[in-house]
């Protein structure tokens, strides 16, 4: 309220003491009789007027005992002029309440942290003057959302990370706009340490004054999974389907045998849960491999849980989903068995296909490879079973041979062929008369130094190769090659030299049909000796059993948007599993000296209280207020006692 307030109003209650000197004036007042005497007649006249003047300095006594009574009252009602109307007109404020997902830890009394801020910006909002601008906004990692104050009792916090760069950001971006003199951000949180910036950051724009409010608490412990991912899902006899846990005790204080469960469940319905109990040490961290007993293909989908009753619950489970899948068999036909098995044309391929492979982001599997030794007249076995046949310098195929294969790669089958000192054109003509090859093969190869001058960097099999620090093609050489003279119309060239196609793709019927214009081995190529080998083999094949194309069952994101919520969830024929940031569970706290310090925020002035105080802010009855006016009452109180004491001798002489 602008004008004069009170701070003790009831005090005024006294200044109904103003009666006590007319009752006194009234009770003692002098009563006389009226006598003639003849001898004074003559100072009648100088009497009355010596009365009159008698009566004004007796009402102007009263006057001043009257008005020092009322202003002895006003003193102890502490009376302050108030100039928030003026000031509230000068100022804009930032109110930020962190809705981040460890706003959601409780204390004792049940109440959560998000809570407490709630009752805080309230508590702060009711100290403004209504000329004061207002900016109410709930932040965490995920953005701001600017709400009605009305609306600020109804704020939920969410699943996402605590970032206090991007808040005060914004802040200092609204403020900076503003042209009021006094410009303030309030940020109110737990002030947890993982949301300060990893980096430097712009500072406050100059004159902005940060105040934080502190509404967290210390969590005696917090037992929170840190990560839950697949590490293997390849189904293969001599090892399991594996989870991998981590799991945190961010207490200083041991924790013994924690309850953890894990709990999946597949396309058929079927629950698989493996239970086990950890002890934590105080601040450690321990790791879990938890097999799994899958045997069927499949999306799997589930969750790991943790039984354990702390402060922030959120933190107890972690959502996995992954996709379980027996590797993809490829059947290796060695045309030239040597003298030991590294002689074998087959050896190098068959090393690197056995290499293991992080498989964990869904994409990328070993493959299971089975070696057989080409033998004229025995054939090939069932291919069925096999997802692509590799065929390695292979001497002579029959006619059965080449419809076996037909049916094989015309029905969905993939067939890569490399060439060596036995392969012909003559010798491939089974393959070529039912029109499986990429193009018309030269009738010999060709010696010399042949080096790949052009690839298909738009090609799957070779997009990865488009950046050098992948491994540069170009630096692959051969001595000897077996070229396509002439494509076919629907063949894309993957690799040249020169004018010579050393490797090409076609499409047959619903399979593929891949041609490498020299050997597996080091017959032709130092390719083999090289780090480019054992990607570039894995790319080919990976590109002929459609492990490179996107078919990625299940996607891993962290929180991201506001209304992101940790779970599963179906988007587009994929899983889509949504977590809980783990910098989250990580409860260090900072201060808000150093917060204020981090951001360059201006600290805030000397006279602030007194700013405040004008503002209407409300201060403890028995504090002093800077804008009191008490001092220059006591100056009235003593001026008016000494001009009632020099009156009362006048009019009493």
């Amino acid at each position: 309220m602008f004008g004069w307030n009170l701070i003790h109003a009831g005090f005024l209650a006294a200044g109904l003491a103003v009666a006590l000197p007319i009752v006194i004036h009234l009770l003692y007042r002098q009563k006389t009789r009226t006598l003639p005497i003849g001898s004074v007649r003559f100072l009648h006249q100088v009497v009355r007027e010596h009365r009159r003047r008698r009566r004004v300095r007796q009402w102007l006594l009263l006057a001043l005992r009257m008005l020092a009574l009322l202003l002895l009252a006003a003193l102890f009602a502490r009376p302050y002029w108030d100039e928030s109307y003026n000031r509230g007109l000068q100022q804009e404020v930032v109110v930020l309440i962190d809705r981040s997902a460890s706003m959601q830890a409780k204390d004792n009394a049940g109440r959560t942290a998000l809570d407490r801020a709630v009752e805080a910006a309230r508590r702060e909002l009711s100290n403004f003057d209504e000329n004061v601008v207002v900016h109410v906004a709930l932040c965490d990692a995920a953005g701001i959302k600017e709400v009605p104050v009305e609306q600020m009792p109804k704020a939920v916090a969410t699943d996402a990370a605590t970032d206090y760069a991007l808040a005060l950001s914004w802040a200092g971006d609204i403020l900076a706009a503003s042209g009021r003199a006094s410009r303030r951000i309030v940020l109110i949180g737990d002030m947890q340490r993982s949301g300060m910036p990893r980096g430097p950051v712009a500072p406050l724009p100059e004159g902005v004054e940060l105040s934080v409010i502190d509404v967290g608490e210390p969590l005696a412990q917090n037992v929170a999974i840190e990560s839950a991912a697949a590490l293997q899902t390849e189904i293969r006899p001599d090892g399991k389907v594996t989870l991998g846990v981590v799991l945190r005790n961010f207490g200083p204080i041991t924790v013994k045998k924690v309850p953890v469960r894990c709990e999946v469940v597949g396309s058929g319905g079927k629950k698989i849960v493996v239970a086990r109990e950890v002890d934590i040490a105080g601040h450690g961290r321990i790791s879990l491999d938890l097999p799994l007993d899958i045997e069927v293909d499949g999306v799997y989908r589930g969750q790991v849980s943790v039984a354990h009753n702390d402060a922030l619950a959120l933190d107890n489970l972690r959502w996995v989903a992954f996709e379980a899948r027996h590797p993809d068999r490829v059947l290796l036909v060695d045309g030239e068995e040597g003298r030991s098995i590294f002689g074998n044309e087959t050896y190098f391929l068959e090393t690197a296909l056995r290499l293991a492979a992080d498989d964990s982001a869904g994409r990328l599997r070993s493959f299971e490879a089975e070696r057989i030794v080409w033998e004229s007249g025995k054939g090939f076995p069932r291919l069925d079973g096999y997802r692509a046949v590799v065929l390695a310098n292979v001497r002579k195929l029959a006619p059965a041979d080449g419809e076996r294969m037909d049916a094989y790669v015309r029905s969905g089958g993939r067939l890569l062929i490399f060439v060596g000192d036995q392969v012909t054109a003559e010798s491939l003509a089974p393959l070529a008369s039912h029109d499986l090859l990429p193009g018309k093969v030269a009738a010999a190869p060709i010696e010399g130094r042949f080096r790949v001058d052009e690839w298909d960097a738009d090609h799957p099999a070779l997009a990865c190769f488009s950046d050098p620090q992948h491994g540069d093609l170009r630096r692959v050489v051969f001595a000897k090659i077996l070229p396509l003279e002439k494509p076919a119309p629907d063949t894309r060239v993957l690799l040249k030299s020169g004018d010579f196609v050393v490797a090409a793709d076609r499409p047959v019927g619903r399979g593929r049909s891949l041609y490498v214009g020299s050997t597996a081995d080091r017959d032709w190529t130092d390719l083999p000796r090289t780090r480019m080998y054992v990607p570039l083999v894995r790319q080919l094949l990976a590109y002929l059993t459609d492990q490179l194309s996107d078919r990625a069952a299940v996607t891993q994101r962290l929180v991201e948007k506001p209304d992101d919520k940790i779970g599963i969830e179906s988007i587009d024929d994929r899983l889509v599993v949504t977590n809980l940031d783990p910098r989250e569970s990580v409860l260090d706290r900072v201060t808000p000296d150093d917060l204020s310090k981090t951001f360059g925020a201006t600290k805030p002035k000397s006279d602030t209280a007194a700013e405040a105080a004008a503002l209407g802010i409300t201060i403890s009855s028995d504090a002093l207020r800077p804008d009191e006016i008490w001092t220059t009452v006591a100056w009235l109180l003593l001026i008016v006692l000494a001009a009632e004491t020099l009156l009362a001798g006048r009019v009493h002489a």
